[in-house]
């Protein structure tokens, strides 16, 4: 967390476990509530309590009901009788613990990120597409009362989490019938839209439908950080075990999602399940199925997929290293005779299944930096998270790799085209590979960046007094990295002057003299925000280098004017084919042996204007506008001349992971298709053509077009209003 707030002790908070409903059950009652430790950063003096509640360095809740027209009283978590109780007792009927309950569980879904990505978490900017206007959001605000229906979701424009409430049906099972329901009451729910928040700071561009598995990556990805969030409480996990008798095959609540949400719509039981489903009122086990994928299309079909091969792992990993206690407890004979289990082997049974979750979800975690910063399928979600445990835990000591490929090829998910499914295989390749395959010598990039990340006032200035760089465009992007640097040295002195002068004594001209990426916890949430934009404005001068056209032939770039296809985006200054250096982040992972690995992430994106009519496209390409803006015009009776552009954005790109110590490019992470390959552009346009897309992006609706409602859309219209 940020160094301003870490001195302090955690804050403990009580919340629902589950949910009401579920708690109410009088066989939950031993697990209706529970405390959870959140980072200590609220200010001791609330601004304008008069309209907030909760208000801190990352989070802002505001409990406006705009159905009723009314602000609720907030809640201050800094009073005396709130701190020394943990918080408000849980109760559904008061406000104020629904104000507390979004905001500790949102603080420590954000918490569990910064640890297993050893970085701050920030929000998605206001504009991330344009770098000079990109504002800086510190808070993501919360509105607990946001909506009267059954429904929740993150608005990217906002920057807002809305929850909704809504009656039970008659069909209602825990809650009764028109009695209310509130989201923000869930567990599951609010770290489901916690984590498309997160996701959406990380990968803005995930949000567009590029093909079937890009909106059913973002709901998966949400659905398996909630589900194994239930195994880091140890009260909650230990209930459940016992119950099912240390046999996690068995139905219980830590697979299952929004019991009583799914309850309250008439399903019969969850909103989703990673283990298995309600048939005719009887519950039954998913059974892997390798051709499921090519029969679903919905996101949410698609994306439960994903998850119940990522639990289908858990449990292998599980069983694995339960079986000798299992052995023990039965003299070897490995059935456990009838009765309640002895406590103590819950606890070791507990233990070991809060071990392989943990290690589970912080590989799905870091996975995100291990992809291509575009068009992901969930086959390069599989290499992704494979390469990412490799590459901090070489041995495999428990064989986690192994029962990760074993369930995700049992449900049929594989990178395409790969012959052989297997870790070797897997693994992303690292720059001499993929170097060696085109017989490029890269060599030489190493000791360059290196440069530019320890001493970025070198790269600088090397780039004010570069020739190439002395156009329009250039002047544009030293212009753009003197004010950037401005606002960087202006944020540290706002937010971290007195501990600068106290401690460091770094003076404002020596900001850059240091490496700012290794030092985000020092400096402060909003220093990272421009630092990032820094670095990405420096490495994009570093590779628009002549002496970069190696490495863009490896990482699959082009950058040359008279071979690329004209629709490729360009520099309305020069001309010439632009890219997007997307993210420049660091990642901090703590291996076996206790030893730091970190390394630098850098996402690069190259766009390409695409046409639903190839003739169009093949005239756009060679530069034939008028003839391609008739072709088009012809085909759209009642279209105007000025209107005429590309139909959808067709991209490409490439993630860069380098070592922090030697600046060598480890690992080269390369979208299938390149920007200028007719292929990918094909491919994309046949999947927009078929309408299996569904919305543009997973935030927008055809009912719902200007964006404003974010995951609104894609929760309330998408399979019988999921979340």
């Amino acid at each position: 967390m940020s160094s301003s707030v870490s001195f302090q002790p955690p804050r403990r908070l009580r919340v629902f476990a589950f949910d009401p409903g579920t708690g109410n059950g009088y066989a939950n009652r031993g697990i209706r509530e529970m405390s959870i430790s959140v980072p200590w950063e609220m200010d001791p003096k609330q601004r304008d309590e008069k309209f907030f509640g909760p208000n801190g360095e990352y989070l802002q809740v505001v409990d406006y009901d705009p159905a009723s027209g009314v602000f609720y009283e907030p809640i201050n978590l800094n009073a005396p009788e709130v701190l020394y109780n943990e918080g408000l007792s849980p109760s559904a009927e008061n406000p104020k613990f629904h104000q507390q309950m979004v905001y500790a569980v949102a603080m420590d879904t954000i918490a569990l990120f910064e640890q297993a990505l050893g970085r701050f978490v920030l929000w998605s900017p206001r504009d991330f597409r344009n770098s000079e206007n990109s504002a800086y959001v510190g808070q993501l605000r919360i509105y607990p009362h946001a909506l009267r229906e059954a429904n929740a979701f993150y608005s990217p424009d906002k920057k807002a989490l809305l929850f909704g409430y809504f009656s039970a049906g008659q069909s209602s099972g825990s809650a009764l019938p028109n009695t209310t329901v509130f989201t923000c009451l869930s567990h599951d729910i609010i770290v489901h839209e916690t984590c498309h928040a997160i996701l959406d700071g990380m990968h803005p561009r995930f949000i567009e439908s590029s093909n079937p598995d890009m909106r059913a990556l973002h709901e998966a990805f949400s659905d398996i950080v909630a589900i194994f969030q239930h195994f880091s409480h140890p009260e909650v996990l230990e209930d459940q075990i016992a119950r099912t008798r240390g046999d996690l095959e068995r139905q219980s609540l830590l697979g299952a999602l929004a019991q009583e949400f799914g309850e309250a719509l008439g399903r019969g039981g969850a909103l989703r399940d990673a283990l298995g489903h309600v048939v005719d009122g009887e519950w039954q086990l998913h059974e892997p199925d390798n051709r499921i994928l090519k029969r679903l299309t919905g996101p949410h079909a698609r994306g439960a997929v994903l998850v119940a091969a990522v639990f289908r792992a858990f449990l292998s990993i599980y069983r694995g290293r339960v079986a000798d206690l299992f052995r023990i407890a039965t003299n070897g004979r490995g059935i456990l005779p009838d009765g309640e289990i002895d406590p103590d082997l819950v606890k070791r049974l507990a233990s070991e299944a809060a071990k392989s979750a943990r290690h589970v979800l912080r590989i799905c975690i870091r996975g995100m930096d291990y992809v291509p910063p575009v068009n992901v399928d969930f086959g390069d979600y599989l290499r992704a998270i494979v390469t990412a445990d490799h590459d901090l835990y070489p041995e495999d000591e428990h064989n986690y790799r192994r029962a990760i490929i074993e369930a995700f090829t049992a449900w049929g998910i594989a990178p395409e085209g790969m012959a052989v499914v297997a870790e070797n295989n897997l693994l992303w390749p690292e720059l001499r590979e993929a170097a060696a395959d085109l017989g490029t010598d890269v060599e030489h990039l190493q000791d360059t960046f290196g440069k530019l990340v320890s001493r970025p006032e070198r790269i600088l200035e090397d780039l004010r007094t570069r020739g190439n760089l002395n156009d329009s465009a250039g002047s544009k992007v030293i212009k753009n990295l003197e004010r950037i640097k401005d606002r960087i040295e202006d944020s540290m002195q706002r937010g971290m002057e007195r501990r600068l002068k106290d401690s460091s004594g770094l003076r404002r001209d020596q900001v850059l003299q240091q490496n700012l990426l290794a030092a985000e916890f020092e400096n402060g949430r909003e220093v990272a925000h421009w630092v990032r934009i820094f670095y990405a404005q420096l490495f994009w001068g570093l590779i628009t280098q002549q002496t970069s056209n190696e490495l863009m032939k490896v990482i699959g770039i082009n950058l040359n004017a008279a071979e690329a296809p004209h629709t490729i985006d360009r520099s309305a200054a020069n001309g010439l084919p632009r890219v997007e250096v997307h993210s420049v982040r660091m990642a901090r992972r703590i291996g076996k042996r206790g030893q730091m690995e970190s390394e630098y992430v850098v996402e690069l994106i190259q766009s390409r204007d695409g046409y639903f009519d190839p003739k169009v496209q093949e005239l756009a390409d060679k530069k034939e506008t008028a003839k391609a803006r008739k072709a088009w015009l012809a085909s759209r009776p009642g279209a105007k001349s000025e209107n005429f552009k590309g139909d959808f954005v067709y991209r490409c790109g490439c993630t860069l992971l380098i070592d922090t110590r030697s600046f060598e490019i480890r690992r080269v992470i390369r979208t299938k298709y390149r920007a200028d390959d007719d292929a990918g552009l094909n491919r994309l346009r046949r999947y927009l053509l078929q309408g299996e897309s569904g919305p543009a992006n997973a935030f927008d609706s055809p009912e719902d077009q200007d964006g404003d409602n974010a995951f609104a859309a894609l929760h309330r219209h998408i399979e019988n209003g999921r979340f």
